[in-house]
């Protein structure tokens, strides 16, 4: 229900502008800035279109991996952190699976072209 162009449309040629326009303009000792600004503007983007997909289903393998649907990734961490996982090979196995979904994920949405560079087929999807 909202209006054309949408939101997304919307910052998309707001990073290109930036990017095309306005960043040849700056002073050499700006342009970093600005494109840092443009970065930051790729991985809202990037995360708002992916929607929450993926972290509903991190989520869910937390659940399923402590059969505890309450518990989240700052358990997770603390509990990697500790070696809570290293005594059981299954457990280790499965947690070691857990990171690896959202550390690919993360990289998906924060920086696709680390994991395109990488040999990661489909990293933008």
């Amino acid at each position: 229900m909202r209006d054309l162009p949408k939101s997304l449309d919307l910052l998309a040629l707001a990073r290109e502008t930036l990017l095309d326009e306005l960043v040849p303009l700056l002073p050499p000792e700006r342009r970093r800035d600005a494109h840092l600004v443009a970065t930051a503007m790729a991985i809202v983007s990037r995360e708002a279109a992916g929607g929450e997909g993926w972290q509903q289903e991190v989520a869910m393998l937390l659940g399923d991996f402590y059969e505890d649907r309450s518990v989240g990734l700052a358990r997770f961490a603390a509990d990697l952190r500790n070696g809570a996982f290293e005594t059981s090979p299954s457990r280790a196995a499965t947690a070691r699976a857990i990171l690896w979904r959202l550390t690919i994920e993360k990289l998906r949405e924060g920086n696709p072209q680390f994991l395109v560079a990488n040999g990661f087929r489909n990293a933008g999807r």
